[in-house]
């Protein structure tokens, strides 16, 4: 399982010290820094335009900083690999149990009907797959068997 590490750190006159947030992806993480940043920008109400050595800022896909005289903050986001592993008992053609060794969350979507359905049952089994179809059509999302 990829992780996206967003790590800030700050060095400034009114606060010291660093933060780590994680998420599943790799737009979600950028779309938070890029929040985090203009934030920042607007309240510390930085001139883009006039920058110098002392006082600059810089965004890119992966990193962004801000710098002002000693003040200084700054983001960049790192990918990891988490091994997760998930076993799933089946029997008697039912998913009896899942295991896995990190938490995970578990959907199971029966798409089965029964030889002689009536169109109801049908109507619920095509809605279950769209459900299926909606899920697994969100960012980070694979078939991973």
């Amino acid at each position: 399982m990829k992780l996206f590490l967003l790590i800030h750190e700050q060095d400034t006159d009114a606060a010291w010290g660093s933060s780590v947030d994680l998420f599943s992806t790799l737009e979600a993480a950028q779309a938070e820094m890029r929040k985090i940043y203009e934030k920042t920008i607007e309240s510390w109400n930085f001139d883009t335009e006039n920058q110098t050595d002392d006082s600059c800022c810089e965004f890119s896909d992966m990193n962004a900083s801000i710098r002002d005289g000693s003040d200084v903050e700054a983001w960049r986001i790192e990918e990891k690999e988490l091994d997760a592993n998930i076993a799933i008992k089946v029997h008697g053609g039912m998913v009896q149990a899942v295991y896995s060794d990190a938490d995970v969350g578990v959907e199971v979507y029966d798409l089965d009907s029964s030889d002689f359905a009536e169109v109801s049952e049908l109507v619920e089994a095509e809605q279950r797959e769209r459900e299926l179809d909606e899920q697994i059509a969100q960012p980070g999302w694979r078939a991973v068997w």
